[in-house]
Order: C-alpha cells, then structure tokens, then sequence
C-alpha cells in the first residue's frame, strides 16, 4: 500500500507539472479561477471587508465508490466544465449519544453522501494579487469521534470558516479545511482489506488531502514548505496517527501542528475488528458468505442505503483508526512509547478543556461501568491490568462519586495521556528554543462550560458571524496563528495584542505535573502546573497498556 500511497503523491505532482495550472483572474469573471489539471474551479465567494476568497468544495480525490471503496483515495478524473463550488457533500456519518446531540450533526445529514472527498480554501486578496507571494497554511481536520463532522458543520456561524483566521494572521495565512469518510466508510477494518483494500481509509483520505496541499496550493500563494496541520478531537487524533505511519518514517506532510483534545480508542485487538467487519457485511445485506473476500465483494457492490443502515447499527459512536501492520504498525501508545514517531516535526502546541470527561458519562451508569471502560481499551484477557487500573482510580477518588471517577477515566486514558505522551516525545529540555506549547483551555461560558469541544468557539472566533464579542478569543486566535506563521506562539509579536509570553512545556520527566502550562480562563491567560495528566497516572496506564499486548 506504500508503493499506491506513493503513486498518489507521484501523479497530482506530475499533473502540477504538465498541465495548465494557475489563477485566472481575468476581467471578464467577477470571481478569480483557480485551473487545475483535472478541473476548473471558480473562487465561491469573496468577501470584500475581510479581502478573503474562500474556494467551496474543490475535489481532492475521486468519489470512493464501487471499487474504490475502502481503497486508498485516487485522482479526481477530469471535469470539464467550470465549478462553482455549490455541489459538494458531507461525508456519511453515524449517530452520536445523547450527550453530544445537535443540530449541527442533524444538518451533517441532510447532505451526506459518500461522494464527499472535497476541501475548501481561503485565500486572502494579497495572496492572488502578488503571484511571488509565499504564504503559510494551516490544513484543519475535524472531530467527531471518527463517526461525524464536516467541514460545513455550523459554517454559517463561522466555524471551520477560515477567514477571522486570516485576518488575526495579518493577512498572512491561507486555511484549508477537508472532509475524510467517517465511521464504517472510513474505519471498517477486516481480514480481506489487509491484501485488497486498506484499513483507516479516513486517515488516507486526510493524507491525500495534504498531498493535495503540497502539489496545489502554491497556484493560490501559499508555501508547501510551511504547512501546519489542526485538528481537535479525533482530528487531532488523527494527527497523533500520522506521526506514527510507516513507524514514524513516513513524512506526515506537514511541518508544525495544534492538537486540540486528540482522542481515539486504542483498538489493540484486531480480533474484535475481524468480527465487527462480518457484523457490518450482514447489517448491509451481505450475510451468509463469511467475512472474507466474497464479503468485501459484495460490500462494494451493496447500494449505499444498504451500508448507511450498516453503519448506523454497527458505528453507533464507536470509531477510531485500527492497526493493520503496515501504515499503521502497532497501537499509538506502543509506538510511541517505542519512540517511534516522525523525527522533523517543528513544533507543535497541544491543549485540552478543563473537564474533558464528563460528557462521555452516561446518566444512568450501568454496572461496573468503570471496569467496562477499560477493558475495552485493552486486549481481551486482560483481568489483572483492568483490576489494577480500577484500583488506581478508586484509590485516587475515594471521596469522589462513580461518575466524578469515570469522567476522570474517559479523560485520562482517551485524552489526557495522549497529550503527555505526544509532548514526551517532542520535549527536548536540551533546546535553547522550546519546541513544545501545552494549553489548559478553562473559560467558562455558562453554555458549553468547557466541557470537550469548548474551545472550538474561542478556535473559530468571528465576532461578526457568531454574534459576540470576546477580545481574549481574538488574542487565542493570535497565539495560534503566530504559531503556524513562525512555529512560536509569541511570534511576531503585534502592536493591536498584548499577549502575555506563553512558555514551553516542561517538568514531564521529573515531576508528576507538567509545568509552563498556559491556563485560558475568562480573567485572561496564566501559567500553571497542569493536574489533568500526572506522571503517575498515565505511567501506570501506559505499563499497563504494554503490557496487556505483550510488551512489557
């Protein structure tokens, strides 16, 4: 599958170089063009206040169907006429708990089909008007547990909308957002995809879009040299993934990134996936022929109704990228405890709410909830690691209720130790320079009261779409955006924002709380040592983890 990867790669790049390429701005059309090799596509709106052209639903790789489904992505085939950027769909996704409901994923829905493999860009006017222009880029990877999002969700309100980004960066940034198949139509993983398809279809999805990136945006002004890659929960996921593919020697395709909350299940047990794989194949009408090559035969045959009502019974919120031993070699945690992670990355600046957990608490508590938890993150027969972790959280939260215990689990074990697992891994207290930031993002704002995905407001900040204003949300933005400017959040520093300095990470190798941690509450920014991912905490759920699957 290296070799498809490659070939991708290979072909956009040779097409950049053969055919008719660039900004058409003539003065016949109101809006500029962007031509590339297989299509034509006029810039979908301008807004003049902001000077900002946001190009809608460019095509990134050709619709996954039939064949192409659970395959890596392939090269759009050519479209002759001009698009507008008004056709361009969501992706499928699959029902979220209560807990997490919105109208915003009812709106996903309505216009999903498995034709969705588009992006968008924003470009500000400087950009096409000077040609010789280099601009940074920021490539935005959405959450929602790997089952749904888009890269529309709520965009009328300003979310995912690059502009307010923009003009935070001084005009000098150019932001792409993507879409990636979600949920069974991204992350079925199965014994016949191992030789005829891929496991973590969405991961190469969100990679071809970056190659799409590397080959094309320099024809909008922006620098493929200076790509910083964002995502908050399983976008940032996501990103923790990509840093690991091919052992961490395959370069990710970006030079800096922001993970924001970066979640997933660990998914160990490739066993469990085999078996989810024939569930999928009999709830999508294909029942009676096993879960092997005739399966997938007739899974890429089934009508997309069929695998709409599989994905919906099978992926109810339950997704995340599975390893198949070649892209992805091993479980994150095992990678990275390995030291296995790509060795270039800039820097980068990790971050989580204050009470990440409590939404994935569900009212009532079943049973031995707790236990439950955990084992399903670990392999099957895993009794004494489970034990030994209950006992830790039980022993830490005696005084605490059942719920107060397993929020503290779902932040922990899916979030928290990722986080001081990815900063470990890209510390190095030897730098005269930091290379790591690490966030506490604490505002409270009596509706989401940072809870997960509390900071997607203050992330997306544009006062004009959303109704509010909030000067800390701007100097947010500016700290993020300095940092895909220059790989330093205080940088360049700007006479409309005071910001405070914001320190790197440390303290992660000889202290139980991590220190030069920026806490964003609403009194305005502060440095703490952060107590949501201990040393203790997350060294006992890393041994345990190695070694339940055997690597200890």
């Amino acid at each position: 599958m290296l070799i498809l990867s490659l070939l991708f790669t290979l072909l956009v790049s040779a097409f950049a170089s053969t055919a008719k390429t660039g900004i058409n701005s003539s003065k016949h059309h109101d809006l500029p063009l962007l031509e590339l090799p297989y299509g034509t596509w006029r810039a979908h709106h301008y807004n003049d206040q902001a000077d900002v052209y946001t190009f809608r639903n460019i095509r990134y790789a050709a619709p996954p169907l039939g064949e192409l489904r659970w395959a890596e992505p392939s090269p759009p085939k050519f479209f002759p006429d001009v698009q507008d950027g008004s056709y361009g769909h969501n992706c499928i996704p699959a029902a979220v708990p209560d807990s997490f409901d919105s109208p915003i994923f009812e709106n996903i829905t309505k216009n999903a089909a498995e034709d969705c493999l588009f992006l968008d860009v924003y470009v500000p006017g400087n950009a096409l008007v000077n040609p010789t222009s280099s601009i940074p880029v920021v490539v935005w990877i959405h959450g929602g547990g790997f089952v749904t999002g888009s890269k529309d969700q709520a965009i009328e309100q300003g979310y995912f909308d690059g502009t307010s980004l923009i003009q935070r960066a001084d005009d000098n940034l150019i932001v792409v957002s993507i879409n990636y198949r979600l949920g069974g139509f991204g992350f079925l993983a199965g014994e016949p995809l191992q030789t005829h398809g891929v496991f973590n279809a969405g991961l190469h999805d969100q990679r071809a879009a970056l190659a799409w990136v590397q080959s094309y945006i320099h024809l909008l002004g922006g620098d493929p040299s200076n790509v910083s890659a964002w995502g908050q929960s399983a976008g940032a996921g996501s990103l923790m993934y990509h840093l690991i593919a091919k052992g961490g020697e395959l370069d990710p395709l970006f030079k800096r990134a922001i993970l924001q909350s970066p979640a997933f299940g660990t998914n160990p047990d490739l066993r469990r996936h085999y078996q989810r794989f024939g569930s999928f194949a009999v709830a999508a009408g294909c029942e009676g022929i096993g879960i092997g090559i005739d399966a997938l035969k007739c899974l890429r045959l089934a009508n997309s109704s069929a695998l709409r009502k599989a994905n919906a019974e099978v992926f109810l919120w339950d997704a995340s990228p599975v390893p198949d031993g070649k892209y992805i070699r091993n479980p994150a945690l095992v990678e990275y405890s390995r030291g296995n992670t790509w060795k270039h990355l800039d820097s980068l600046i990790v971050s989580h709410v204050v009470d990440e957990g409590s939404l994935y608490v569900p009212d009532p508590l079943p049973s031995n909830f707790l236990s439950s938890v955990i084992s399903g993150l670990l392999p099957e027969n895993s009794t004494k690691q489970v034990q030994k972790i209950v006992h830790m959280y039980e022993s830490l939260y005696a005084n605490s209720s059942t719920k107060e215990r397993a929020s503290a689990v779902y932040r922990d074990l899916i979030l928290t130790c990722n986080i001081r697992t990815l900063l470990t891994a890209y510390t190095n207290p030897t730098q005269t320079q930091p290379s790591s930031w690490a966030l506490q993002y604490s505002f409270i704002d009596n509706v989401l009261n940072g809870t997960h995905g509390s900071d997607a407001p203050a992330t997306w900040y544009n006062s004009e779409l959303q109704g509010y204003t909030v000067p800390l949300f701007a100097e947010y933005q500016r700290y993020l955006t300095n940092h895909a400017r220059t790989g330093n959040p205080n940088l360049p520093w700007s006479g409309e924002y005071e910001l405070g300095y914001w320190p790197g990470v440390w303290g992660l190798d000889d202290g139980e709380r991590p220190r030069g941690v920026f806490n964003f509450t609403n009194w305005g920014f502060g440095v703490i040592e952060d107590g949501q991912m201990l040393g203790s905490v997350c060294g006992v759920w890393i041994r345990e983890f190695l070694e339940a699957v055997g690597l200890k």
